[in-house]
């Protein structure tokens, strides 16, 4: 087994440093605020930590949206105006950190991490999430996350400007458990074209692409289970910050991370029934190969015997002498093999 060395860039330092901690360059930080009620939405764009803080209107619901994580200065201060532990702000900035929920005395903690498919390829980024009161602070690596939350608030008919943010939360955990659906697809799709390759055209590297699916499986069970234990605990919680009403839709987020988790574990048995299909047929294959072997080698054994007789070269062979001894022992020899096969299709054994 073979364990990858990686040196954090946090090795050495006090708990509570802001560095960001991940497997890819960060991107820029921008700060946007989205403010909203049953009447009105505004929208502002922050580069310092007092405006962030000036844009909050009491009665007002407020969004704040972190994207991009490489001013970890400027994540630190907005973050600490709000009294933010900084250990949560290191556990935002380690995106190689797990799935969990904290309760403060004056906001809920909540990290997670998102799926995306772009052309194909999916994509894994972490998302924090403060839920206090009337605000809520997101922390993403990428600038286009939950662009259609954002569309849905603006709407003047969704349920967002009726419901407070712990609603807003909970559209927020759906929308990352929706992007699960799209990775089940996607194994959905890897799964049929390993079945159709096994079954039609192996190849030998097919075993390894199976191993590879497989990886991949355990791989996402493992996130499927850390999100479901935390859609567990934040459907269980008596928090403050999560309204009753809300408690019935995080329920419903559970029952989709149910189905995810089901699922994963039929590919699993699928994946198993592949490899046992895999093997059977390479080993159906090799006994075909030793089978046509043997019936050749069966078929020469008589023939071998003949020509051997024929060529100890005695000189009293009668056959020797007589024109017809070639022609009469090849005869022989084509007869007895026609048998041999008229005897074998007669079994079926070719």
């Amino acid at each position: 087994m073979h364990f990858e060395k990686h040196i954090s860039g946090k090795s050495g330092l006090p708990p509570g440093i802001p560095v960001y901690i991940g497997d890819t360059p960060p991107q820029e930080t921008t700060i946007s605020i989205l403010t909203y009620s049953e009447k009105e939405v505004l929208e502002y764009e922050c580069s310092q930590p007092e405006e962030v803080l000036s844009h909050i209107q009491p009665g007002l619901h407020t969004w704040i949206k972190v994207q991009g994580l490489k001013n970890t200065d400027l994540i630190y201060a907005t973050l600490s105006s709000f009294q933010i532990h900084p250990l949560v702000i290191e556990d935002i900035l380690n995106t190689k950190g797990r799935s969990k929920v904290e309760e403060f005395d004056d906001y809920l903690f909540i990290i997670l991490n998102r799926f995306g498919n772009t052309d194909n390829i999916i994509s894994e980024e972490q998302v924090g999430i403060i839920l206090t009161d009337d605000i809520v602070i997101t922390c993403v690596e990428t600038e286009e996350s939950f662009r259609q939350l954002k569309e849905r608030i603006y709407h003047a008919r969704g349920r967002f400007r009726e419901n407070g943010v712990d609603y807003l939360t909970y559209s927020i955990v759906d929308t990352i458990v929706d992007g699960y659906f799209t990775v089940l697809e996607t194994l959905e799709e890897r799964i049929e074209e390993l079945e159709e390759e096994i079954l039609n055209h192996p190849k030998t590297d097919t075993i390894s692409s199976v191993q590879l699916f497989r990886h991949d499986l355990v791989w996402f069970r493992r996130r499927i289970w850390s999100l479901r234990e935390l859609i567990i605990q934040l459907e269980r919680t008596d928090s403050p910050y999560i309204h009753n009403q809300t408690h019935i839709y995080l329920r419903d987020v559970y029952d989709h991370t149910i189905k995810i988790a089901e699922d994963v574990d039929v590919f699993r048995e699928m994946a198993e029934g592949l490899m046992e299909i895999y093997l059977s047929n390479i080993s159906n294959n090799t006994n075909q190969i030793m089978k046509i072997l043997t019936i050749i080698a069966t078929i020469f054994i008589p023939l071998t015997f003949i020509a051997g007789i024929y060529g100890m070269n005695f000189y009293y062979m009668p056959e020797l002498s007589s024109p017809y001894g070639y022609p009469g022992v090849l005869i022989l020899m084509a007869g007895i093999g026609a048998v041999m096969l008229i005897y074998f299709r007669k079994n079926k054994w070719i």
